[in-house]
């Protein structure tokens, strides 16, 4: 990775962090405003709907788990260490979910989270594209260990 994408990957990882602490602070944003907006706008919908009111009766455990994801999410991101991978796959699929619950209720989020879901997107395929290939004596040593 070049420095360029560290830069990006470590300021996503604070915005990260910092939205995740934000969920504790109503005056940043209400988790259980969200949650009860998301309810009445998915009302009627088929599967979303009742998972949706279910959420919006537990705002305390939503509230604690996004925003541990989020931070813990944004630590591994900034420190860059071995699951920063695995941390952009989880921030993925959080931003679809969080969008298919939402999106009824707060339509911008499609604008706030495509910026996200992009950078996700790029870091992850930086990832990879920096990540060596396994080397042929591997690979040999592999498949002889498996027809043994």
């Amino acid at each position: 990775m070049t420095k360029r994408d560290l830069i990006l990957q470590r300021t996503v990882g604070v915005l990260y962090v910092i939205a995740g602490i934000g969920k504790f602070f109503p005056e940043i944003e209400s988790v259980e405003e969200r949650l009860d907006g998301a309810a009445d706008g998915n009302d009627g919908i088929a599967v979303i709907g009742p998972f949706t009111e279910w959420l919006a009766e537990h705002p305390t455990g939503v509230t604690v788990f996004v925003a541990a994801a989020m931070a813990v999410s944004g630590v591994v991101l900034i420190l860059d260490r071995a699951l920063v991978v695995a941390a952009l796959y989880g921030q993925l699929l959080m931003l679809v979910c969080l969008v298919v619950i939402l999106v009824s209720s707060v339509p911008q989020i499609l604008v706030m989270d495509a910026a996200f879901f992009a950078a996700a997107i790029y870091l992850l395929v930086q990832h990879r594209r920096s990540t060596p290939p396994p080397s042929a004596e591997a690979t040999t040593r592999a498949r002889t260990d498996t027809q043994s």
